[in-house]
């Protein structure tokens, strides 16, 4: 059965209200059928988030400040994309940067849009496995302790609310079943 496409709705005027260093800010009048409306909309160029999983089974994610939340919180490794960086040039260049690994194997996971109400950005989710150490090369405003902890671990701490970002969330949810349920079983001395 084919799906029927409906025609998009027409974009009428955008006014820019802020313009920022990570993102800008419209409220564009758009005419859909016979209804004419505002959205403010937030344009962001997409972002690169990886699930870096290690051979003994471990993952390593980022514990930062984020300010919005007003909360430390445990999240994958990600970052915004350049202008023009393709988003797995994003995701291998964020690895380095953010934890000092440089990617032997770069699998993409998935895309998604983040809130897609008010927001354009989308992010793409890969995998990283078979690993490089390099040195780490942090942002003058990056501020992370790096948290390397068995992958199974991983998913409890989503269970239990210990993570609460949705980028990692979904990432972890999806790299299990890819890095195969011998890691997922093995057993780790307490940490």
């Amino acid at each position: 059965m084919a799906s029927s496409q409906k025609q998009l709705p027409q974009l009428l005027k955008s006014i820019e209200i802020f313009r920022g260093r990570i993102f800008d800010v419209t409220v564009d009048s758009v005419r859909e059928g016979d209804k004419t409306y505002d959205r403010e909309v937030v344009h962001h160029p997409g972002s690169a988030v990886i699930i870096p999983v290690f051979e003994d089974g471990s993952v390593a994610l980022v514990r930062q400040y984020r300010h919005p939340a007003v909360r430390y919180l445990l999240e994958a490794p990600a970052g915004t994309l350049n202008t023009g960086e393709r988003p797995e040039e994003g995701a291998a260049r964020e690895l380095e940067e953010e934890l000092g690994f440089v990617a032997g194997k770069l699998d993409k996971l998935s895309e998604f849009f983040v809130s897609p109400g008010f927001c354009e950005e989308k992010m793409w989710v890969y995998l990283s496995t078979e690993m490089t150490e390099t040195k780490q090369q942090l942002e003058d405003d990056e501020i992370v302790d790096v948290v390397r902890l068995p992958f199974a671990q991983a998913l409890e701490m989503i269970t239990a609310g210990e993570i609460e970002d949705a980028k990692t969330i979904i990432g972890l949810m999806l790299a299990a079943p890819r890095i195969g349920p011998s890691m997922l079983e093995i057993e780790y001395p307490a940490v």
